[in-house]
């Protein structure tokens, strides 16, 4: 009898034990490079998940990107990759290549997702070799905030929609202000003695670039050619674009010369316009005393172009097929819930999910600038080719032109040979 009720208590046990370990939840890890509010958010959705989803836990880290991406490799170099990681559309090619990221297209469409339920950009941002590697989540271009006070004080609306270079160059004088009240247009005005700028404008780090890249793009070139193996644009064209922003600083005196902190300049009023990233949303809505605005980049030239990425969420490749599951099980509910996410300032990809940024404060800008987004080339080694170091070409490039006011065409010159440089070794 005894031995019967020992039998009876140990399947119990054994009954008990399995019922606590499926009862269990899966644990997922999801990495990002949202170190800002933005992060905040994205860590809202991932609890709201958490809460709603009880077989499911998912632990949230987030880094700056680039450390992010060198502990991605070597979690993947030893079997231990996160479940799900963020990244940007044109970051896929340097891991696909390496066969790090799980191809999702099947995954994507056996979840109902179409092309045409996305904005097209970011979807086509997903792919690299035809192979599709990510869910698009959003998009995020420049656009220009302005200060709604210096506006008025100036006489000036604030435009709505793009207009031309010339348009925007006439606000950015007409807003520049030397300690006398002087304009850059007024006799005696003093360039050494200026207090309040017209446009605040990147020029230490790759944003310059990338602001020259647009403008590129706005007269129909591309940084590259089709097979992304060296440096093709018309050096007219590149001189132009470089031209056009090199004057707003040393000739129309509009910009400072090596802002370190356009931002900091915007909120507290320093220089009236800026060009940035719909990241900088929350920082505006936090600056008490500060009503802004949004819109879109300038048409310089022939077309209309700004340069812009978009986030996307893939899935690294790993073994655990149920781990696997319910990351694309997450995913797809992040993307079917991602309206949330317009409150990041990102411009939600899910057409859906994208119109309830319309109804937020200073996004106007960014959507009409999301028809007309460029992206960087998507290469392989595009980590190194557009880095944001501090040795890197393009950022050398931009300070030459930008800061030391050096001589266009052999600054263009230089830059495009290191850039083949890199180019021709490969990854």
């Amino acid at each position: 009898m005894k031995f019967r009720s020992g039998i009876l208590v140990l399947l119990s046990l054994l009954v008990i034990g399995m019922v606590v370990m499926a009862a269990q939840p899966i644990q997922l890890t999801f990495w990002g490079g949202w170190t800002g509010p933005d992060g905040d958010v994205m860590r809202g959705l991932v609890d709201e998940y958490n809460s709603t989803h009880p077989d499911v836990h998912i632990t949230f880290t987030t880094m700056q990107w680039t450390p992010l991406f060198t502990k991605f490799m070597t979690s993947a170099a030893v079997g231990n990759p996160p479940d799900i990681l963020g990244m940007h559309g044109p970051d896929i090619p340097q891991f696909a290549a390496l066969n790090l990221l799980t191809p999702l297209g099947n995954v994507i469409s056996n979840a109902g997702f179409t092309a045409t339920q996305f904005a097209t950009t970011a979807w086509n941002g997903t792919f690299y070799n035809g192979v599709q590697y990510a869910f698009p989540l959003d998009l995020h271009m420049n656009a220009i905030y302005y200060n709604k006070a210096l506006f008025e004080k100036a006489g000036i609306t604030p435009p709505t929609d793009w207009i031309s270079g010339q348009q925007f160059l006439d606000m950015a004088i007409k807003l520049t202000l030397d300690k006398n009240g002087k304009n850059p247009n007024d006799p005696g005005f003093d360039p050494n003695n200026i207090v309040q700028y017209g446009f605040g404008l990147y020029s230490l780090n790759w944003h310059a670039f990338l602001q020259w890249y647009e403008l590129l793009a706005q007269q129909g070139y591309g940084f590259l050619n089709q097979q992304n193996t060296k440096v093709d644009y018309p050096s007219d064209a590149g001189l132009k674009a470089w031209q056009w922003l090199q004057d707003l600083v040393f000739k129309y005196h509009v910009s400072p010369v090596g802002a370190t902190n356009p931002l900091n300049d915007f909120l507290i009023g320093k220089t009236a316009m800026l060009e940035d990233g719909p990241w900088e949303i929350p920082a505006c809505q936090a600056q008490k005393g500060l009503e802004w605005g949004t819109f879109p980049v300038p048409q310089v030239f022939g077309q209309k172009a700004v340069w812009g990425s978009g986030h996307v969420l893939t899935i690294p490749v790993q073994n655990d097929k149920a781990k696997m599951q319910a990351a694309e099980d997450f995913v797809i509910w992040l993307i079917k819930n991602s309206s949330k996410w317009a409150l990041s300032g990102n411009i939600p990809a899910f057409n859906t999910a994208r119109e309830y940024a319309y109804s937020l404060p200073g996004r106007t800008g960014f959507l009409e600038g999301a028809p007309y987004e460029v992206m960087l080339p998507r290469i392989p080694n595009e980590a190194e080719v557009f880095s944001a170091a501090s040795v890197s070409p393009i950022v050398v490039a931009g300070q030459d032109i930008m800061v030391r006011d050096q001589s266009i065409l052999p600054v263009m010159e230089w830059m495009n040979n290191q850039v083949d440089q890199i180019l021709s070794r490969g990854q």
